[in-house]
């Protein structure tokens, strides 16, 4: 039987819309690119082993349990802790960044693929040996490498015991011109853009749900809440200390000794380029002074400075405070990798007068950062954020001098590229408009006071709730899912409104006659039709406007 509905071309077209629109498209949920472009396709939920911190962790974050998660290897602690694995509610020097009781519970459920070395607080990064992988290999079925591709056993791994390497990249965004296939990085750096935390995170899910993970929607959200809120607080606080003046710089350090047996004290710049810490901080507003040539070049992005070349009006050999105020960088507040900073917290001030009498040090406005280290997700860019701001807001200005900052965006090529950093003591400027977007997707927290840190060495529960065993929770619709509903509703709604007005029109006609008129197969007066001609055309536009609108939600 037709009807006005299936006998009006408009109609029959918004219906084929709808229809189009409420229909999911269909997506097969295991597909995942790795970072060397290989296509993955998992069935079920596959066994996995990862290396502690970066992979397990960050997964365990999302929602992933001992019945996916077999083996790990490296060290579980950032560099330079005191984390006793043994006796974790016993807390570190680190509790930012280090793992949770109950995360080292779970650690030590795991096979162990590098015994050797996972409790060196001076790093461990790497399987003891393929023979361990190959003993244990029928419990896994892929090898996660979260790294940053410098692991030369993963090379040859997957090659060796048949295992699957699935490779996130945590130096570069992935581009084929940056990162081969075989792990090695093009001497062209710029096909490589740095990656910061929240680029990593995001893929860290991605991989989650792609092996079907049982993901703790409700954790996940609340992270995402805590980092955002968190990066709130931190950029306005970036904000501030650039209306202050006061500048920054990520280092490594290293107390050696001379010709002589006499010791002195070198560090290494790092430019916010390729690691993730650095990235962060600056993608959110540090005034973080990059470098330029001068000094012995390491590994592209470092220069080694001794005290005799930073430290400009002081003689060589005979380092002081009369002799401190013109130096190489104007650093109000150090940042120093982790495992170096215990060089810095464990000299006496006093030393530090004669050794490096740098002001920054000696005012005590220094902090550290974890270099390749520690896990990658929104719970830990929450934590790390957090403590970042408390360690960092009440920062002076330590040298007259200012320096003016470059207005360029932070993910730029000039910013986020080897060799593309900007020249020595610049820094990017303050601008709320380049600020990195994918931190901030909450609404702006209503106070404006950082969260305080939790004291040194004493455990810190997550700072989100934890998974409530037993209980799943359905997802959130995706902005795209939640667009198309609203956009169905309302084309549904003017199809609704342009039958009501056509039935009015057809009935206020058959009244006016004063018949009723009987149901046929056919058309039942030129009245009717020519109702519904009038109706179309006096909503066509507002039809169109919305189909217009639709492909505006879908571009967004």
């Amino acid at each position: 039987m037709t009807t006005k509905a299936t006998e009006s071309p408009l109609l029959l077209l918004l219906l084929a819309l709808i229809i189009m629109l409420a229909t999911p498209p269909v997506v097969n949920a295991g597909y995942f690119m790795d970072d060397r472009g290989r296509e993955f396709n998992f069935e079920g939920k596959p066994t996995v082993a990862a290396r502690a911190a970066t992979g397990i962790l960050s997964l365990y974050h999302m929602g992933m349990r001992e019945d996916q998660i077999k083996a790990t290897w490296g060290l579980w602690s950032i560099r330079g802790s005191d984390l006793d694995i043994n006796n974790p509610e016993a807390g570190s020097r680190y509790p930012e960044s280090d793992p949770t009781p109950e995360e080292v519970e779970f650690l030590h459920g795991l096979i162990n693929l590098s015994p050797s070395c996972h409790t060196n607080p001076r790093g461990c990064f790497r399987i003891d040996n393929v023979t361990l992988v190959e003993e244990y290999k029928s419990e896994f079925d892929y090898i996660l490498f979260i790294d940053n591709g410098g692991d030369d056993s993963m090379k040859t791994v997957e090659e060796e015991t048949g295992v699957p390497v699935v490779f996130i990249d945590t130096f570069y965004e992935y581009d084929p011109e940056c990162r081969f296939t075989n792990f090695t990085v093009s001497e062209n750096y710029t096909n490589c853009f740095g990656r910061s935390m929240i680029d990593i995170a995001k893929r860290v899910e991605e991989l989650a749900i792609a092996l079907g993970t049982d993901i703790d929607t409700e954790r996940v959200e609340s992270d995402k809440q805590a980092a955002c809120e968190a990066a709130y607080e931190f950029s306005d606080t970036m904000k501030q200390k650039q209306e202050e003046g006061v500048r920054f710089m990520t280092s490594i350090n290293a107390i050696n000794k001379d010709e002589n047996g006499i010791d002195f004290f070198e560090f290494r710049t790092i430019d916010p380029i390729k690691l993730w810490i650095p990235r962060t901080l600056e993608e959110l507003g540090m005034p973080i002074l990059h470098h330029d040539d001068g000094s012995l070049t390491l590994q592209n992005i470092s220069t080694r400075v001794t005290g005799n070349e930073y430290f400009l009006d002081c003689p060589e050999g005979d380092l002081s405070v009369d002799c401190n105020d013109n130096t190489m960088y104007p650093v109000d507040f150090w940042l120093w990798d982790s495992r170096s900073y215990l060089n810095i917290i464990g000299v006496d001030t006093v030393v530090f007068e004669s050794l490096f009498p740098d002001k920054a040090i000696l005012a005590g406005q220094h902090w550290h950062y974890a270099r390749n280290d520690g896990a990658v997700s929104y719970n830990a860019i929450a934590r790390m954020l957090t403590t970042m701001t408390e360690k960092v807001k009440g920062a002076q200005r330590l040298y007259d001098d200012e320096t003016p900052c470059v207005d360029v965006d932070p993910k730029t090529t000039v910013t986020a590229i080897v060799g593309g950093g900007l020249d020595r003591n610049e820094y990017v400027c303050y601008n709320e408009d380049l600020i990195q977007k994918e931190y901030l997707t909450c609404d702006r927290p209503t106070t404006t006071e950082a969260p305080v840190a939790s004291p040194v060495s004493e455990p810190v529960a997550s700072p989100v709730m934890a998974p409530v065993a037993g209980t799943e929770e359905t997802p959130a619709p995706s902005g795209a899912a939640q667009s198309t509903t609203f956009i169905v509703a309302i084309l549904a709604g003017s199809i609704m409104m342009l039958l009501f007005e056509d039935d009015h029109s057809h009935s206020h006609d058959n009244a006016s006659s004063g018949t009723v008129e009987e149901s046929s197969g056919e058309d039942n007066g030129d009245g009717d039709v020519g109702a519904l001609e009038v109706s179309s055309a006096s909503v066509i536009g507002s039809i169109a406007s919305l189909i217009g609108t639709a492909v505006t939600f879908f571009i967004m």
